[in-house]
């Protein structure tokens, strides 16, 4: 998953590590990162020379950039590839604006502030924000990037507002004087700083099979950079004329810095890991919504303050939110009834999967009891009637998930704690699992205080999915220290790092979803993590270091769990379950 959020010193080292690596091996990126660090110096130093210094920096940096992301691009594919070039051309755009109003005000050309020559600079935001969005993206549903868009929407819409109304509110005074036209492109470039700023919030948040990028780490900072250069400019700027704006050419030189330096690295695309999915979280959305909260109370306060400026400007805005927070309702409510109507449909196939097998074998069975019982040797019959046991207990155990599961629809599990002794409790939990005759059981002798029928529903389950997906050895063990821990370990391939949260889900198999030809109702890993929590608990997952497939596991605190040493058997005895 590749974030931008919560980076770390190591990360950051690393990024700047492979960037000092890379520019070393180029003469031509090195030369350039030497002028633009001397062009920024001279705007510091010399400031009489800044409209020349800093108008040549921030040209050379943004050419140089351009040119660097086209070239670096053609070294990737698919959307990266079209993405990345699509940045690269906003920078040529921005950079070729530049260059003809800087020609243009050397003549002595009175250029408006704002006019036919932004046209360069506005599209170039277009452009640049276009590239933003196509870059990989979170994989799913339309209606899934739909709720992203909508977030980007409102967030853009609202930081907008609250940018002009408290950042800008003298910004308006300043154009006044100016046509109306110049107005419209002025008022344009803070609500487009501001979709920038929007679209690398939903990109820094998205998932992705990438690990962490260092590439949109550094234009990220440098677009940020770049939009607070040019609120700054917007603030302050406003003349009729170009010449009376006052730039911060040295924010703009940071911004084109780091430009180029995500170009010259645009290439080494990061290797692909997985990651473990998991829920979207409730501060994903205070960004946006907070922002849309703060437009709210704004024009609240601002009508009970009888004050009239800016409150269409709010009420426009307000009403914008509101109908786009409607429309997120909408579709969150259709993507909850999909996902509603799938899990009715995922859990009638299991179970009617999972119930044919053994009510096929058990009819079959008794069939042919029925008509061949003077055929059949008194052998024959026992091991007949044993596979009828086995499965009816099988469906037995199933039809116990299902019950739990219904009486926990609230979140509640009420277990009853009694004395049992370790050994015994977890020996008949693994008798009543198919296919547990090579099952080994390492286990010390210890009375525990737990609800049983709970406890051993939570191990059958374990042991169960530990025989179905491995490869034939399964260890069961338990030890004693701050809590009590039981592990089932198999030497299976062991569970893919993306499914290692979701799997605790109802009716979720991971990688075996769609594969009908290992049975499974998806409930029994649900079913363990709710009797360990209700036991004061949790159960967890983590590749067995012992078999090297899965080890899953529960662990119960030992104030939850009165344990005291029996002395029926020795400590850690190594047994191997016979039915």
């Amino acid at each position: 998953m590749c974030r931008l959020v919560m980076v770390g010193v190591p990360e950051i080292r690393h990024v700047f590590g492979t960037l000092t690596r890379y520019v070393r091996t180029r003469r031509v990126i090195s030369l350039l990162f030497a002028i633009l660090a001397c062009l920024g110096l001279a705007t510091i130093f010399f400031p009489a020379t800044s409209d020349v210094t800093g108008t040549l920096g921030v040209l050379v940096a943004f050419v140089a950039a351009g040119i660097v992301f086209l070239r670096g691009a053609q070294q990737l594919d698919g959307r990266e590839r079209l993405a990345w070039s699509g940045i690269g051309v906003a920078m040529l755009l921005a950079s070729s604006g530049l260059a003809i109003v800087a020609v243009l005000s050397s003549t002595g050309a009175q250029l408006p502030a704002f006019g036919p020559l932004d046209t360069f600079f506005l599209v170039s935001y277009v452009v640049l924000c276009v590239g933003i969005v196509a870059l990989p993206h979170a994989e799913g549903r339309w209606s899934i990037r739909a709720l992203g868009l909508v977030d980007g929407l409102v967030g853009a819409i609202a930081v907008a507002t609250v940018a002009w109304v408290w950042l800008l509110s003298g910004y308006v005074d300043l154009l006044k004087g100016a046509p109306p036209g110049q107005r419209v492109i002025a008022m344009a470039y803070p609500v487009l700083d501001v979709a920038l700023l929007i679209s690398i919030l939903m990109l820094s948040i998205r998932r992705s099979s990438f690990r962490f990028d260092r590439r949109l780490l550094l234009f990220s900072i440098g677009l940020i950079i770049q939009v607070f250069a040019d609120l700054a400019l917007a603030a302050t700027g406003g003349g009729e004329i170009y010449t009376e704006a006052t730039p911060n050419y040295l924010l703009f030189i940071a911004a084109g810095i780091l430009f180029l330096a995500a170009a010259s690295i645009v290439h080494l695309r990061p290797a692909h890991q997985e990651f473990a999915d998991r829920p979207g979280h409730w501060t994903t959305l205070l960004a946006p919504y907070g922002a849309a909260a703060v437009v709210v109370l704004v024009l609240v306060w601002r009508a009970l303050q009888g004050e009239a400026e800016h409150l269409p400007l709010l009420a426009v805005a307000t009403l914008a939110v509101g109908m786009l927070t409607f429309a997120r309702q909408a579709v969150s409510i259709r993507e909850s009834r999909y996902q509603v109507d799938e899990d009715r449909q995922n859990l009638v196939a299991s179970i009617s999967h999972e119930l044919r097998t053994p009510l096929t074998v058990i009819v079959g069975m008794l069939e042919l009891m029925r008509i061949g019982d003077t055929r059949l040797s008194e052998r024959e019959q026992k091991e007949f009637l044993d596979t009828v046991t086995g499965q009816a207990r099988y469906m037995g155990r199933i039809v116990s998930d299902l019950m739990l599961v219904a009486r926990d629809l609230d979140g509640s599990l009420q277990v009853v704690p009694s004395s049992f002794d370790l050994d015994r409790l977890v020996r008949s939990a693994v008798f009543h699992v198919e296919g547990s005759q090579a099952v080994e059981l390492r286990l010390p002798a210890l009375t525990v205080e737990v609800d049983g029928e709970r406890i051993q529903q939570a191990i059958a389950n374990l042991v169960s999915n530990a025989i179905k997906y491995g490869d034939g050895q399964v260890l069961v063990t338990a030890e004693r220290g701050v809590n009590l821990v039981i592990e089932v370990h198999d030497d299976g391939p062991g569970v893919p790092t993306k499914y290692e949260l979701v799997i605790w889900n109802r009716f979720e198999r991971g990688p075996r979803n769609l594969d009908s030809r290992v049975p499974g109702s998806g409930i029994g890993l649900a079913i363990v993590d709710k009797v360990a929590r209700a036991h004061g608990g949790h159960a967890g997952y983590r590749r067995s270091e012992i078999l090297g497939g899965s080890c899953f596991f529960v662990s119960i605190p030992v104030n939850a769990v009165a344990l005291s040493e029996s002395h029926r058997h020795e400590p850690d005895a190594t047994e191997r379950i016979a039915v």
